[in-house]
């Protein structure tokens, strides 16, 4: 690990982020535990690649990129929102919405309504947000720095 201590904020970011994705994030009555893994395996491999993507930036000396790691990981997370922001339209929403878009799955609605919910997240929910949080700022500090030199 690297001594800087932005790297180190990104690299624990990503870690926290990535631990949280796979932890309960909230408990349903009748389903039980759910993780984010669960509700949406596919995106949640996705974002997994773009976490670790971050950290080897920064071992290729690319710091400038990093803030896209973390644009990319809000994107993914928020598509199913922003797909169905324009309301009735026949757009699937490209490949993203392909592969988030379980309209069979009932708990697609808990992963599009993920971040309006956090009074209804269990203790690995606020392991995820807070690994998100510290990962983005993490990757934009790191992006700024490396922008100035």
């Amino acid at each position: 690990m690297p001594n800087d201590k932005i790297h180190q904020i990104t690299y624990l970011g990503a870690l926290l982020f990535i631990a949280g994705l796979f932890l309960p994030l909230a408990s349903i009555p009748v389903v039980g535990d759910i993780s984010y893994y669960r509700v949406d395996g596919t995106s949640a491999i996705i974002t997994v690649l773009l976490a670790i993507s971050a950290p080897v930036l920064i071992h290729l000396k690319k710091e400038a990129l990093t803030f896209i790691s973390a644009i990319a990981i809000w994107l993914v997370l928020l598509w199913p929102a922003i797909k169905n922001m324009g309301g009735g339209s026949n757009d699937s929403g490209g490949m993203l919405g392909d592969l988030a878009g379980k309209a069979t799955d009932p708990l697609t609605n808990f992963a599009s309504d993920l971040f309006m919910n956090i009074n209804e997240f269990s203790w690995g929910g606020y392991i995820f947000l807070i690994g998100l949080v510290v990962f983005t700022v993490g990757c934009f500090i790191t992006t700024m720095r490396a922008r100035k030199s």
